[in-house]
């Protein structure tokens, strides 16, 4: 599936597509999450519900 598509579905209220597009960004969600040499799961968490709001703000123009 697209990433539009993902979004347009996850914008919709299918939590199936917003779990894929949170699985598809998850190396870049790690990656920042990585503090100090350590993952730190707090950020993680916080990534991820930082994603979910953006998709909420986000627009297709």
């Amino acid at each position: 599936m697209s990433l539009k598509k993902l979004y347009l579905d996850s914008l919709c209220g299918d939590r199936g597509a917003l779990e894929i597009l949170i699985m598809r960004f998850h190396p870049l969600l790690v990656k920042v999450s990585f503090r100090y040499g350590y993952f730190d799961e707090d950020c993680y968490q916080e990534c991820v519900i930082a994603m979910i709001k953006s998709i909420e703000k986000f627009s297709i123009r």
